[in-house]
C-alpha cells in the first residue's frame, strides 16, 4: 500500500487504547449539547423580523384611549359593600298601619279557624315600627272571644327571637263571605234552589248577619215569608220542610248487628229530615225513637 503524502494527512487524536464504552457514551453528549447549543443561537440571532408586523411610531403623539382586555369567562366581582346594603334593605320592613291590620287579619283568622276573609281596622294612631321582614304576631287576648264587629285585642310582637313590645288595641273586624242572593221574587212556602240564586261577597257580621253562606245545601227547606229579588237569603226565612207528618204511616227501616227488617208504623209527632220522631210499631205496639230519612221514611239503630 502506497503511503499518503503528510499534506494530505489531518491531525487527529489518538485515544488511549484503555478508553471503554463509558467515555464514547459521555463524548456523545457532550457533541449532542454543543449542537442544541448552535441551533439556539441561530434561531435568537437569525432574522426574525418577517414573522411581525412593522411598528407604526406616527400616532404616538395623538390622544387616545387605553384599553383593558380581560379574560372571557371572568365575571367582574360585586362590591361587597354594596351588596350588603342592599340585604340589609330587604330584610327590614316598616310595620306601620296597613302592614299591622293585614296580619291581625289573618291571625284572627287562624285564631277561629274562619273561612272567607277576615280584615281588621286600627281604631285609633299606630307608631311605625322598624322589624324584619320575618317578624311575628302573636295574639294573646280578644275580648269578646270571638268574630265580632268591634274587638280589643291584646298581642304581641317578636322579631327573631326577641320580644319588640306588647300592645293592647280597640278593632273593628269585618268576615267576608259568599252568601245568596235572590234573582227571582219567592213566596211562602216555595223551596229555594241555587239556581235560582247568585252570590256576593259581604261581610256577615253586621247587616247580614245570619245569611246563608253559598256552600250551603239548601234540600229540605222551605221558605217562611215572602222574598223579593235581589234579598239576601237569610237563615231566618227558611223552615225544615216537614218530611213526616203526625198520625201517618211511614216506612221503618231498622239495621243491627247483621239484621236488617223493614216494617210498618205510625208516627206519633211531626218530622223533619236529619229529626227525631216518635213511632209506634203497628204489630207489636211497641213506641220507639226514629230518624226521619227522607218524606215518610225513617230509619232506626238495633
Amino acid at each position: 500500500m502506497k503511503s499518503i503524502p503528510s499534506r494530505f494527512k489531518l491531525p487527529m487524536t489518538c485515544w488511549p487504547a484503555s478508553t471503554n464504552l463509558r467515555d464514547k457514551g459521555s463524548m456523545i453528549r457532550i457533541l449532542s449539547y454543543c449542537l442544541n447549543l448552535l441551533f439556539f443561537a441561530g434561531v435568537l440571532f437569525g432574522d426574525v423580523g418577517r414573522l411581525l408586523e412593522p411598528l407604526n411610531f406616527n400616532n404616538l403623539n395623538q390622544p387616545g384611549k387605553v384599553g383593558y382586555r380581560g379574560a372571557a369567562l371572568i365575571a367582574p366581582m360585586p362590591s361587597k359593600h354594596k351588596s350588603e346594603k342592599v340585604s340589609e334593605k330587604e330584610s327590614h320592613v316598616i310595620l306601620d298601619r296597613v302592614l299591622l291590620e293585614r296580619t291581625l287579619g289573618e291571625a284572627l283568622s287562624h285564631r277561629y279557624q274562619a273561612t272567607g276573609k277576615v280584615l281588621s281596622y286600627v281604631t285609633r294612631e299606630w307608631s311605625d315600627l322598624k322589624v324584619s321582614s320575618n317578624f311575628f304576631l302573636k295574639i294573646r287576648d280578644c275580648v269578646p272571644d270571638e268574630l265580632a264587629p268591634s274587638s280589643f285585642v291584646r298581642f304581641e310582637v317578636w322579631d327573631e327571637g326577641d320580644l319588640v313590645g306588647q300592645f293592647s288595641e280597640p278593632i273593628r273586624m269585618a268576615h267576608m263571605m259568599e252568601v245568596f242572593f235572590t234573582t227571582v221574587p219567592f213566596a211562602r212556602g216555595n223551596k229555594p234552589s241555587s239556581a235560582h240564586m247568585t252570590t256576593r261577597s259581604v261581610d256577615v257580621l253586621k247587616q247580614h248577619a245570619g245569611s246563608v253562606f253559598a256552600n250551603a245545601k239548601l234540600s229540605g227547606y222551605q221558605l217562611n215569608s215572602n222574598l223579593k229579588a235581589g234579598s239576601p237569603l237569610k237563615w231566618n226565612h227558611l223552615t225544615k220542610v216537614t218530611l213526616v207528618q203526625k198520625g201517618k204511616i211511614v216506612d221503618v227501616f231498622a239495621s243491627g248487628n247483621g239484621i236488617y227488617v223493614s216494617m210498618k208504623g205510625m208516627a206519633l209527632q211531626d218530622g223533619v229530615e236529619g229529626g227525631l220522631v216518635k213511632v209506634r210499631n203497628l204489630s207489636s205496639e211497641k213506641e220507639f225513637q226514629a230518624r226521619v230519612l227522607n218524606e215518610n221514611s225513617v230509619k232506626v239503630h238495633l
